[in-house]
């Protein structure tokens, strides 16, 4: 999930300058209209441009401008049918916790009702969203299928319940049975000391805790990557623990103010670690849908700038998870930013519902704006001209900036108007 508050007043101070809008829109000769984004709709024609643009990646990555725009909700869901039916997508990875996922999907399998287990566990927004109940359906539907749409995670950090309340009994289970000992009341405050973090990030253990919580945690790392990792049930897997390890590693460092730089890019480099072992390891060969905020799945920020055309401090030392999967898969992974005109959305930090801000003439949703569609999909890998150009957009929550946009996304889904959750 996004954490608004580390980056959000600096770009929202930044974004008050004057809006400079192009004297004459130019058309956008490969904006290609998308007919629907109503989940029930299996007349998929309309998204040949989407297959066409994907081609062979292996992993799609699609993005969201917020965590509160219910139209971006269904869209995605109608995309995540086309690439499962169409294209042969068969994971489908979010960003909520590595452990919560994989608790939820095992639940699924054994039996369990999925729109209730993501209940507390998927990040909110996601789990409670009426426009996320067709997919939450389609992935109960299709479970004891010959080709179920199998749930996962990525995130690095672990706030859901199940990491709260069962994360350290699988564990605890995992070490025993692979005789992996560690004095009990070392573990113990492990335990404690995790659990209260994923809790709060105001939580702040003693120095004397904080010094064997790392024991502890450098132990485990060093015994789990000497395990050979062979994935199967991922509770029975060293490397998924490991993982684990190194997520609750960088979400105490992160929550605790020991890290220098951009505190984001942390989160966001165990975030692609995670997701890489996912494709590498527990799901070798397979190809994966990733669902995330726009800002993580961007390729590069660094060059992008405010209104006023002046860089964003902020923006030139954040390293998304989108850069380091794009350099270790290359055109094998394909990330698509979301956009819109108009309308509402719900800001997830408050619940409270906000106004799309109004759309700027001449800038990328402008120009979308100015087809008339209610819908389009632009590939960005085969951009030409005015596409390379520097143009304004407002690509994470609404706030804008000037940038190369096919340097930031290989494609971009524009909704004209967005309703809150």
């Amino acid at each position: 999930m996004l954490t608004r508050k580390s980056f959000m007043p600096l770009l929202l101070a930044l974004a008050l300058g004057s809006q400079t809008a192009a004297a004459q829109a130019p058309n956008i000769p490969n904006a290609k209209e998308i007919r629907s984004i109503d989940p029930s709709d299996d007349r998929y024609a309309d998204l040949e441009p989407l297959r066409a643009a994907i081609g062979r990646s292996r992993i799609v990555m699609l993005g969201e401008q917020t965590h509160g725009e219910g139209t971006t909700f269904l869209a995605k869901t109608r995309l995540i049918k086309f690439l499962h039916e169409k294209m042969g997508f068969e994971v489908l990875a979010f960003e909520s916790g590595l452990y919560d996922c994989a608790r939820i999907w095992d639940n699924t399998v054994k039996g369990g009702d999925y729109s209730k287990e993501v209940i507390g566990s998927l990040f909110f927004m996601w789990a409670t969203g009426k426009q996320m109940q067709p997919l939450h359906d389609y992935v109960q539907a299709n479970v004891k299928s010959a080709r179920p749409l199998v749930i996962t995670g990525f995130e690095s950090q672990h706030s859901g319940e199940f990491a709260k309340k069962q994360l350290f009994t699988d564990f605890g289970l995992f070490l025993r049975q692979k005789h992996l000992s560690l004095p009990d009341s070392s573990w113990e405050l492990f335990h404690r000391v995790s659990v209260a973090t994923f809790a709060s990030n105001a939580y702040r253990p003693t120095a004397a805790e904080q010094e064997t919580f790392f024991k502890v945690l450098h132990q485990l790392k060093t015994v789990l990557s000497k395990q050979p990792d062979k994935p199967a049930h991922f509770a029975a897997s060293p490397g998924f623990w490991l993982k684990v390890t190194e997520s609750i590693e960088s979400q105490t460092l992160r929550y605790w103010g020991l890290v220098s730089g951009n505190e984001l890019s942390v989160r966001d480099k165990q975030m692609a670690e995670n997701l890489i072992w996912l494709a590498e390891k527990m799901f070798p060969g397979k190809k994966i849908i990733v669902w995330a905020h726009n800002i993580h799945i961007a390729k590069n920020t660094s060059r992008l700038n405010d209104v006023n055309d002046k860089p964003v401090p902020f923006l030139q030392t954040y390293v998304p998870m989108g850069t380091t999967i794009s350099k270790r898969f290359g055109k094998a992974a394909y990330a698509i930013g979301f956009s819109g005109s108009t309308g509402t959305y719900t800001d997830f930090t408050n619940n409270q519902t906000a106004d799309v801000p109004p759309v700027v003439p001449g800038s990328v949703e402008g120009q979308l704006d100015a087809t008339g569609y209610a819908q389009a999909f632009t590939d960005y890998r085969t951009a030409k001209g005015w596409l390379l150009q520097k143009q304004q957009a407002t690509l994470f929550d609404f706030v804008p900036q000037k940038g190369i946009w096919p340097n930031v996304f290989d494609g971009l889904f524009y909704i004209h108007t967005s309703r809150n959750i």
